[in-house]
């Protein structure tokens, strides 16, 4: 891992996340963090509070890098060059591998979560990053033998629910995500945000 990365890891979630709504800073201080960690990799910190994990998922099979962030937020774009983006998922999926099985212990409301569901959480768009990781270098090819060895600590009884879809995680997420849904040619917004069955 480079060192712009690793300060990224440190400083991932100073801002806030989708679901961390925890102590956080104000975006003002953007520049102080820059000028402690570097301008890289505050930009990958910036970018893993403020995304919308969905358009995240999207990106894995498109040409494109451009991002957008969380509705709440105005679901501004986030363009990202090519080694930028590798490293994001790089941070993304520690992120989550580091604390999936923790997470399956317990239930978590925010999340729709029952013990055991944490591991549904965007199953198959953390399978996908493990393996474009895999493609991009010899270093990464950890990445999905870590991800495999995670995931098979999780019990027979969830293997087959998946959770494509970050839920809404504020009042504020949520009006605008029932907006989305009712507008004419607005975004397929799911029914439900629960872990389901695979189909």
């Amino acid at each position: 891992m480079c060192p712009q990365l690793s300060h990224a890891g440190l400083f991932h979630s100073i801002y806030g996340t989708e679901g961390f709504q925890g102590f956080s800073l104000s975006f003002s201080h953007r520049p102080a963090i820059a000028a402690l960690i570097g301008e890289r990799s505050e930009t990958l910190a910036f970018t893993f509070c403020v995304i919308d994990r969905y358009s995240v998922d999207l990106s894995l099979s498109s040409p494109t890098r451009t991002l957008y962030s969380r509705p709440e937020l105005g679901r501004f774009p986030i363009t990202l060059t090519e080694d930028l983006w590798y490293d994001f998922l790089e941070l993304t999926l520690a992120d989550w591998l580091e604390q999936v099985e923790s997470a399956a212990t317990r239930e978590n409301a925010l999340f729709r979560w029952k013990v055991g569901e944490a591991y549904a959480y965007r199953r198959d768009a953390y399978k996908l990053m493990a393996t474009i990781l895999k493609e991009r270098s010899e270093r990464l090819q950890v990445a999905f033998e870590m991800l495999e060895k995670v995931m098979e600590t999780e019990g027979v009884g969830t293997r087959e629910l998946v959770q494509p879809r970050t839920p809404p995680m504020s009042e504020a997420a949520e009006k605008v995500y029932e907006v989305r849904r009712v507008v004419e040619g607005g975004e397929e917004v799911p029914e439900t945000w629960a872990p389901v069955r695979r189909t």
